[in-house]
């Protein structure tokens, strides 16, 4: 549930879906799965790594601001492209990978996020994790549930891509998308300074 409120990956699987095609999203999200694998097997395997070395978690959190701020820009700035359903090209399919795999890379709030639910199932014995089955499948899950959540996302956009553009022609869409992001740099800036 917690995972649900849209996040840079998914925003941008959006995007995607609406500016280019279904195809192409699905490369972004197997990035941002990928990703989102690895933060869970380090708060699962490795939680001693981080808590002995916070100057990684703290570039990291800076490194999301930059990374959230130039992708908002960009594509606030970003002439819109006519709805066409591309052919997907090897490579359009690499550069979407990586767009994905940076969104989560350089997503901090992943492992605190991984962490705390960790830390959560504690307190319920039927939820705890101790033996190596149950953290690969914890790992699995949260693979698999990142995946379909950002697929569903994806799904609606392609769905609903006629009325989003009926409302939100031109660079309108752009513009929008564009302020989300930088709306979440500024939200991550707070959370540093608070």
């Amino acid at each position: 549930m917690a995972t649900i409120p849209p996040g840079p990956l998914s925003l941008f699987v959006v995007h995607t879906t609406l500016q280019k095609n279904i195809k192409i999203a699905i490369w972004v999200a197997t990035g941002g799965v990928i990703c989102e694998i690895f933060y869970a097997f380090f708060a699962s395997f490795g939680v001693g790594l981080f808590i002995k070395n916070p100057e990684v978690v703290y570039w990291l959190q800076r490194a999301i601001i930059f990374l959230l701020i130039s992708v908002g820009v960009y594509t606030f700035f970003q002439n819109s492209e006519k709805i066409a359903y591309e052919k997907v090209s090897l490579n359009g399919r690499l550069i979407s990978f990586l767009k994905g795999v940076s969104l989560s890379l350089f997503n901090p709030a992943l492992l605190p996020f991984w962490l705390v639910v960790l830390v959560a199932y504690q307190n319920y014995s039927f939820l705890t994790i101790n033996t190596f089955q149950e953290k690969t499948a914890m790992v699995l899950g949260a693979g698999t549930g990142t995946f379909l959540l950002v697929f569903t996302y994806a799904m609606i956009a392609d769905k609903k891509r006629e009325i989003v553009f009926k409302y939100l022609t031109d660079n309108r869409l752009n513009k929008l998308i564009g302020l989300i992001f930088i709306g979440l740099a500024l939200l991550q800036i707070l959370n540093l300074l608070f």
